[in-house]
C-alpha cells in the first residue's frame, strides 16, 4: 500500500509528536480516506522527512514521529528558473513541473509580452497560490525540499540580480542549440531564462545577453512557452542532473 505524504512545518524531530492543522486533517480524513493507525510520511520543505503512524480523531489528528532522516532526493545541480508570467493554468503548470524536475528556484518575472499583470496583494495572493502548488507537487513527487519562488520582478531587475555561473536564455531565433552544452563539465549553478506566449523580443535577448546569458535554442520547432521551460529544465537535468 502506498504511503501517504503530507507538508508540516515542523522540525520532525524523532520521538515528537506532530499536531496537524485543520487543512491537513479534513484531506486526509475526507479525500484520502485514512483511517486511525495507518503510516504516514512528513516532510517539512527544508530537506528532511519522517514517518510515523497517525492518530485520527473526530476534529484531530496527530503523529509520533517514529525515524527521521534528511533528503535524498535533490539534484546535484541548482537551477534556477526565471520564468515569463503566463495567463493562469500556464504558469502553475510550469511550476508543478519545475518542482517535480528538481529547479531550486522559481523567479516569475514581466516581460514585455507577459499578458498577466500582478501587483500588490493580487501579486501576494497569487504568489501564495503558487507555493501551495509548489508543496502539492512536493507531496506527489516524493520530494522533501520546497523551490524557493521570489517576487514577481521585471525582467531587467531579475536579469540583474542572477549570479548562477551559467546563465541561458531559451530564443527560437538563436543559432546555436541547447544541446551544445553535451560536452561541457557540470557547472555549480544554472540560470534558465524562458519567455512568455510569444517569446521575449529580440532587444530583451540583448538584454540577457548583456547580463552574461548565453541565447540557445531548442531545435527547430517553435515550441509555446510552458512546453519550452519544462523540456529545457529536463535538457539540464539529464545532462548534470539526476534525471535519467
Amino acid at each position: 500500500m502506498r504511503v501517504r505524504r503530507v507538508f508540516v512545518d515542523d522540525a520532525l524531530q524523532d520521538g515528537r509528536d506532530i499536531d496537524l492543522p485543520a487543512e491537513t486533517v479534513n484531506y486526509l480524513r475526507n479525500v484520502l480516506r485514512l483511517k486511525d493507525g495507518q503510516p504516514l510520511e512528513l516532510f517539512n520543505g527544508r530537506g528532511r522527512r519522517a514517518s510515523g503512524l497517525l492518530s485520527l480523531a473526530r476534529r484531530e489528528a496527530r503523529v509520533r514521529i517514529e525515524a527521521s532522516e534528511p533528503s535524498p532526493t535533490e539534484s546535484v545541480v541548482p537551477i534556477t528558473l526565471l520564468a515569463a508570467l503566463a495567463k493562469g493554468e500556464k504558469m502553475e503548470l510550469v511550476i508543478q513541473k519545475a518542482v517535480e524536475l528538481g529547479v531550486t528556484t522559481i523567479a516569475p518575472v514581466e516581460t514585455e509580452r507577459s499578458v498577466l499583470e500582478l501587483k500588490g496583494a493580487r501579486a501576494e495572493k497569487r504568489i501564495a497560490r503558487w507555493r501551495q502548488i509548489m508543496i502539492n507537487a512536493c507531496e506527489q513527487c516524493g520530494r522533501d525540499t520546497l523551490p524557493e519562488i521570489e517576487p514577481i520582478r521585471s525582467l531587467p531587475d531579475a536579469l540583474a540580480t542572477t549570479d548562477s555561473p551559467l546563465r541561458l536564455v531559451l530564443d527560437p531565433r538563436a543559432a546555436r542549440p541547447l544541446t551544445e552544452l553535451r560536452d561541457q563539465p557540470r557547472p555549480e549553478g544554472v540560470a534558465l531564462l524562458v519567455g512568455p506566449e510569444g517569446g521575449l523580443t529580440e532587444d530583451e535577448v540583448a538584454t540577457a545577453v548583456g547580463h552574461g546569458f548565453r541565447a540557445l535554442t531548442l531545435g527547430p520547432r517553435v515550441l509555446r512557452a510552458e512546453t519550452a521551460a519544462i523540456t529545457g529544465v529536463a535538457i539540464l537535468q539529464y545532462q548534470w542532473g539526476d534525471l535519467g
